[in-house]
């Protein structure tokens, strides 16, 4: 039943959760990926009953919103299985996709939606005390630790030769921890490990997974594990989203990603366990050098940008960083006459108007600096800004900002305010010439023109918020940077020129983006708004009086 219960007399009527039950029976990858519809509906008021089958349970147990496991059994509000198996678009659907279709399809008698397959990461949570004991175990080996999960138990075909995960270990540096239920080759450490619930544990203090498209990379990707995923007959694209820290490695063949059981071509030795050797071993060397090394990765969003001004931003930011990511979505276009360079790597996210913060989520996951610098393509960095950026990420610190000033002098933003009562921030000392502040200052938002944040402060929220489009997307990036714990700095030292408004004004309809991100930033961040009336720097107490946060994409 699917109605309010609703307790109390008189004017004290307090609104319960809502029962609902869902069912995926088994699959651990795709149980994991359907507790995203669990989250939605946790969203929206439900209390969820899980119907799994108990190899799953210990799973299960580690997510927050899953609120009672069952064994799968009569009736369920939503059933998942087969969701995936008897879609006839499989191969080009993304599997959160699948799954939300198929919980809007069977809520749609009930008036529920849960919308679209946006915010969609499952997490897991592991407690301080069992990291403890994961990291006494590994103790004795020298750090990197990096995990390889070989080939997967349920589909034998999605395996690569023992042969070449030695090849891929020995040249990447660190212990390399053998995850295979069949012994270790050679030079790498064979854990033995038989029991799911252990594996998460052991995971979760992993500096990275190279690994097959299988139940422990869901795991490690819901753990904030950074991964190098190989992609075969099922492609690690369809099923993790872009706020995850992964990168999918393809070899040269048109028929990979044909979601095949048994493979056509050769069923006993398919062409997809032919891997990119190099591929991989390059992307986890780069992997293991950004998370070890004090190296910065800028990320560069753009949609149709002028070529002088891009390579402006491009040549002012290019000898401050370790390498530069420049990332569009379908429709984007990279101008004639851009600057190349052999630290800059173009990627393309796959949809069309994904928004600016998908944008830049999509080129995050392609980065490997241990520190991202967000960086718009209309600003033109001085030669030592990202230097005294770095200056202030104290081990507090999550996210730093900077001054910017207009191509005349004038400044775009000293940082920004919100006066006692105002429900949104306005940039200090706009378009005047001097700063207000002459030394770095803790502050309660920042404008996200340029930013220099954490690679795991970014990972570890979740990205951008997959819901805005355009504008206020910056504004709840770093209320859930602070949410999280950290601190955000804005300091005066660090300059640059902001030409400003370049992309927006070619995407259409400003006040109309203005106005429903305005909307959706409200809706999420209101309470937080009218708790924190005239203080400078605002805190969350009030989401202890609350069950849950209510608050998406985090």
């Amino acid at each position: 039943m699917l109605e309010n219960r609703i307790v109390g007399g008189g004017g004290n009527r307090i609104s319960r959760p809502q029962p609902i039950s869902l069912r995926r029976s088994l699959a651990l990858g795709d149980v994991l990926c359907a507790t995203v519809v669990v989250d939605k509906l946790v969203a929206k008021g439900f209390e969820v009953t899980f119907q799994a089958h108990q190899a799953a349970h210990s799973i299960l147990r580690r997510c927050r919103n899953v609120a009672n496991i069952v064994p799968p059994g009569g009736r369920a509000d939503i059933n998942l299985d087969s969701a995936y198996e008897d879609d006839p678009d499989r191969r080009l659907k993304h599997f959160h996709k699948m799954f939300v279709d198929r919980a809007n399809a069977q809520l749609q008698h009930t008036g529920i939606n849960l919308g679209e397959p946006t915010n969609c990461k499952p997490r897991l949570f592991v407690g301080d005390s069992e990291r403890e004991i994961a990291i006494a175990k590994f103790s004795d080996h020298p750090k990197p630790w990096v995990f390889i999960c070989p080939r997967s138990e349920t589909y034998p075909h999605r395996q690569v030769p023992d042969a070449t995960w030695q090849e891929i270990a020995r040249n990447v540096h660190g212990t390399k921890f053998w995850l295979g239920l069949h012994p270790a080759p050679a030079g790498i450490v064979d854990l033995k490990c038989t029991h799911f619930d252990t594996l998460m544990v052991w995971l979760s203090v992993a500096d990275l997974l190279i690994t097959v498209d299988t139940g422990p990379m869901h795991v490690a990707a819901a753990l904030g594990v950074p991964i190098v995923a190989v992609s075969q007959s099922s492609s690690p694209e369809q099923h993790l989203n872009d706020q995850n820290d992964y990168v999918s490695v393809a070899g040269d063949l048109e028929c990979l990603n044909c979601q095949k059981n048994l493979c056509p071509i050769n069923p006993v030795t398919p062409p997809c366990q032919n891997v990119n050797v190099a591929g991989i071993v390059n992307w986890s060397k780069a992997r293991l050098r950004g998370r070890l090394n004090e190296s910065v990765s800028a990320v560069i969003a753009i949609y149709q940008p002028d070529a002088e001004i891009l390579n402006r931003c491009l040549a002012a930011v290019l000898p401050q960083v370790n390498e530069v990511v420049v990332t569009r979505a379908a429709d984007g276009v990279v101008p004639r006459g851009t600057l190349t360079h052999p630290k800059i790597l173009h990627v393309q996210a796959p949809g069309s108007k994904i928004g600016y913060g998908r944008n830049l989520n999509y080129g995050a996951r392609w980065s490997n600096g241990k520190y991202l610098l967000l960086l718009n393509d209309d600003v033109f960095l001085e030669p030592d800004a990202v230097s005294i950026l770095l200056k202030e990420m104290k081990p507090s610190v999550g996210l730093v900002s900077h001054l910017l000033r207009y191509p005349d002098g004038k400044i775009y933003h000293a940082g920004v305010f919100r006066q006692p009562g105002q429900r949104d921030w306005g940039h200090i000392d706009h378009l005047a010439w001097h700063p207000t502040f002459q030394e770095p200052v803790e502050l309660e938002n920042v404008c996200g023109t340029s930013v220099l944040v954490r690679r795991e402060v970014h990972f570890g929220i979740g990205g951008f918020d997959e819901d805005f489009f355009l504008y206020s997307e910056d504004n709840d990036y770093a209320m859930r940077v602070r949410l999280h714990g950290w601190k955000i700095m804005f300091t005066p030292h660090a300059k640059g020129i902001h030409v400003g408004h370049l992309s927006s004004n070619k995407l259409g309809d400003v006040h109309g983006f203005i106005r429903t991100s305005n909307e959706l930033f409200h809706r999420k961040w209101g309470a937080y708004l009218r708790h924190n009336i005239g203080t400078s720097l605002g805190n969350f107490n009030y989401l202890k009086e609350q069950n849950t946060s209510g608050i998406s994409g985090q």
